[in-house]
C-alpha cells in the first residue's frame, strides 16, 4: 500500500488514479480536519465496479480496514459507491478520523476509476 503524508485542510489527493483493482494510497488525516468529500470517477465505458471508503487507526495497518457507515440517504451516500461510466459521484463523511483509503472493493472492467480526496 502507498502511504501519502498527512492531508492538508483542502488539499486534493489522489487516492485511486485511473486503477482496476487495489487498495489505493492511504493517508493520515490531521485531527483538524472533520469533513472528508470522495470523488470517484468513472473514466470511459465501465462494465463493472465499486469503491468502498475505509478508515482505520494507522495508514499503515495491514488488517481489515472499517467500512465508513452512510449517514445521509443510502441512495446518495452509499458505501460502497458502485463506479459508473464518465461520471463522477461524491461520498461525503463528517467526523474524526486517524487514516483513510479508497479501496476498490469489485474489481473496475472495461475501463478505469480516479478517487479523489478533500478535508476541511
Amino acid at each position: 500500500m502507498s502511504v501519502n503524508r498527512a492531508a492538508a485542510p483542502g488539499e486534493n489527493i489522489v487516492l485511486q488514479d485511473a486503477k482496476t483493482t487495489g487498495n489505493g494510497k492511504a493517508i493520515a488525516i490531521p485531527s483538524s480536519i472533520r469533513h472528508h468529500v470522495f470523488y470517484i470517477k468513472g473514466n470511459g465505458v465501465i462494465g463493472a465496479g465499486a469503491i468502498t471508503i475505509e478508515t482505520a487507526d494507522d495508514p499503515d495497518y495491514a488488517g481489515t480496514w472499517a467500512a465508513l457507515p452512510s449517514y445521509t440517504d443510502p441512495t446518495l451516500n452509499a458505501n460502497p459507491i458502485t463506479v459508473v461510466s464518465s461520471a463522477e459521484k461524491i461520498y461525503s463523511y463528517t467526523g474524526a478520523l486517524i487514516a483513510v483509503r479508497a479501496r476498490i472493493s469489485t474489481t473496475v472492467t472495461t475501463a478505469t476509476v480516479t478517487v479523489t480526496y478533500r478535508g476541511h
